[in-house]
């Protein structure tokens, strides 16, 4: 019974220093994560070595430097640095500065005869008794500082191609029949055709001395030609307020003009349809207070 006692607590510290000793992964906060290897743009791996040992001997450890090895062969643009550390308990400056070199150098040549060629490798060095910038993962010293740094530089993701759009309306001039015009997806990037603007003030459904202008042009030509018939549309800029304000303030735009044609003696079955867009479908990029401007409105439409 008590052999089996001694065997059990054998066991159990020794997989407990298993376990503290097992290397760790550290990634970059800022780093871009890979999609495609899990890795950041700049990864760091440490490599715990024993206490004065300048070689691995444990497969665990073998296997995260395995796991950096197949990193490098599977992408061509990864370099890697290696950078070794000795604890201060371990020797004079000279024997850690060789020791944490000879610790470096183990890993490269290790890595090295996996198959990655040497060019891969832009940095071998050793730092004696230099603490890591990364040294306080672990509270033991001797852990933290009898180690190899093993850090991946991942190629910067590509650039997005830049894509030609002249009139800003966010279709490609390739795919724009009017590459000049602010216009609409579903006009194949052209604007809309014979439109008659209504402006108003920026978050205002309010008739201004300009809406009464261009609605009383409008009433005119209902009233000369019996055969005209409307289609109002509301509109607003995305600068007047969140989706659910300028939806609210289009609606407010196109029942304040089909207001006032009414009040005109124009017969609501000469109205045929009235739609509101939200700010959906501007005139413009709104680049300037003018532009911005000529977006918030109403649009009337005369067909036969």
């Amino acid at each position: 019974m008590r052999n089996a006692i001694y065997l059990f607590l054998l066991l159990f510290f020794f997989n407990i220093s298993i376990t503290e000793a097992k290397p760790e992964l550290h990634f970059s906060p800022t780093g871009h994560v890979n999609t495609q290897t899990g890795f950041n743009d700049s990864t760091l791996v440490l490599i715990p070595f024993d206490y004065k040992q300048s070689a691995l001997f444990h497969q665990y450890t073998f296997d995260v430097i395995d796991s950096v090895v197949n990193q490098l062969l599977k992408n061509n643009g990864i370099t890697l640095s290696i950078t070794g550390y000795a604890h201060p308990d371990e020797g004079s400056d000279t024997i850690c500065k060789y020791l944490s070199l000879d610790r470096a150098l183990f890993v490269r040549d290790y890595v090295l005869g996996r198959g990655v060629n040497a060019e891969r490798i832009i940095l071998v060095k050793g730092m004696g008794k230099i603490q890591s910038k990364n040294s306080d993962v672990n509270k033991d010293g001797h852990k933290v500082n009898c180690k190899v740094e093993l850090q991946l530089n991942f190629p910067p993701p590509p650039k997005p191609p830049v894509i030609a759009d002249r009139d800003e309306d966010g279709i490609a001039d390739t795919d724009d029949a009017c590459p000049d015009q602010f216009g609409y997806k579903e006009n194949n990037g052209c604007p809309d055709k014979d439109a008659i603007i209504i402006p108003f003030d920026a978050q205002q459904s309010s008739l201004n001395h300009s809406s009464f202008a261009a609605l009383d042009s409008v009433v005119s030509a209902l009233k000369e030609n019996r055969a005209y018939k409307v289609s109002i549309e509301g509109h607003a800029y995305k600068g007047e307020g969140i989706n659910t304000v300028c939806e609210n303030l289009a609606k407010e735009r196109s029942d304040m003009v089909k207001n006032y044609l009414l009040s005109r003696n124009i017969s609501d079955s000469r109205i045929i349809s009235i739609k509101n867009f939200g700010n959906s479908r501007p005139l413009n990029a709104g680049r300037d207070p003018q532009q911005i401007s000529l977006n918030c409105r109403a649009e009337i439409f005369l067909t036969k």
